[in-house]
């Protein structure tokens, strides 16, 4: 089979990772697979194109805005006619709506729609901003509908989607997770390190994580926050706790090894308002990490009360710290029970469990 993925840009982030393991699985099915990036990487972001290249993908870059550019729609136009590809998978917005056009005009193709995400519920935009999105995506969930197929990376997404368009039927497969890192020896100690990893944005949940570590009345804690942010919104994060508290938050930036991320911290908070799926904290789950999340979907699908702990508000995280911490430190019995709670659920994300179920969507069964 013959595919091309289409996507926005390679900076990792849940979609480029999750299509770097989907490519990785093609390949090694002997598909043959192209990639389509429609515009430049941030060079604020690790970008993913060396780890495709050592692949063996071919990627094809449009080079301009990434997607009002007539160019831009000529040549991707142009490549897919050329190349003869059975299936062109669009990974994002942006590159859903240049394959709606393509299919308008050339459909010699299957197109497929995976949906990361419900990309119109993030609380960092403007309100007009979040309008103009909202029009956007009703406007593009019409589009969907000559999409030969719609992935939904969670239950979740696809009641957004529904919302949205109820003519369309979402296939709802998750991503997987590496299965390597798993490991349930415990020993408590008093030292403790919480960690956070994802953009740093409102949206994320930073600022109440930060709000509730100042209000600990516990010593020998750490917080560890790992992603990037302009440095005004680290400044304005710096701002909120009380002196005493700043000298025990580390801002690491971008982090690259997620593994020794992960190996140096004890308890993992992903406060999260909204997300497609939230792939890090199923990361951080592969890893062993003791983790406290919303209590939303779909977070509260993999992680529940009885693998971690779950809070609705801030006097909630505020509660699931003090309760983490105390068992971490003195309940051997509760956390042991929760790292095994937490293998039985990463095991289910693994991806002899999930891609059948990608194959069968591309063979139309």
């Amino acid at each position: 089979m013959k595919i091309c993925h289409v996507i926005n840009t390679l900076n990792r982030g849940g979609a480029e990772t999750h299509l770097f393991d989907l490519i990785n699985e093609q390949i090694l099915r002997n598909y043959k697979v192209d990639v389509v990036v429609i515009g430049p990487d941030n060079v604020n972001v690790i970008s993913l194109e060396n780890n495709f290249i050592n692949l063996g993908v071919k990627i094809k870059r449009l080079n301009g805005p990434r997607m009002f550019n007539l160019l831009s729609y000529i040549k991707l136009y142009t490549y897919i006619k050329k190349n003869g590809y059975e299936v062109v998978h669009s990974h994002q917005p942006r590159s859903d709506y240049m394959l709606f056009f393509m299919k308008k005009y050339l459909s010699t193709f299957k197109w497929l729609v995976s949906v990361h995400g419900k990309y119109d519920t993030y609380l960092e935009s403007t309100n007009l901003s979040n309008k103009i999105k909202k029009r956007f995506m009703i406007s593009l969930a019409r589009h969907w509908e000559q999409a030969d197929a719609i992935i939904a990376i969670s239950s979740s997404v696809s009641e957004w989607i529904l919302n949205l368009n109820k003519n369309l039927q979402p296939v709802i497969i998750p991503y997987w997770v590496d299965q390597s890192n798993l490991d349930l020896s415990f020993t408590s100690k008093e030292k403790i390190t919480i960690g956070f990893l994802g953009r740093l944005n409102k949206n994320k949940g930073i600022e109440e994580l930060i709000e509730s570590f100042n209000m600990l009345n516990v010593e020998n804690l750490t917080l560890k926050i790992g992603g990037y942010a302009e440095l005004s919104y680290i400044e304005y994060l710096n701002s909120i706790p009380k002196e005493e508290k700043r000298k025990k938050i580390k801002y690491l930036g971008y982090i690259e090894d997620r593994k020794i991320f992960f190996d140096s911290v004890d308890i993992f908070v992903f406060p999260s308002f909204s997300e497609g799926l939230g792939l890090v904290l199923l990361e951080a789950m592969s890893f062993s990490k003791i983790c406290i999340t919303r209590d939303v979907l779909p977070m509260n699908s993999y992680l529940t009360d009885k693998s971690g702990y779950l809070f609705k508000d801030n006097e909630g995280l505020l509660k699931a710290l003090n309760a983490a911490i105390y068992d971490f430190r003195h309940d051997e019995d509760v956390i042991k029970t929760k790292l095994f709670n937490i293998e039985q659920m990463v095991k289910k994300s693994s991806v002899e469990n999930i891609f059948p179920a990608l194959e069968k969507v591309y063979s139309n069964e």
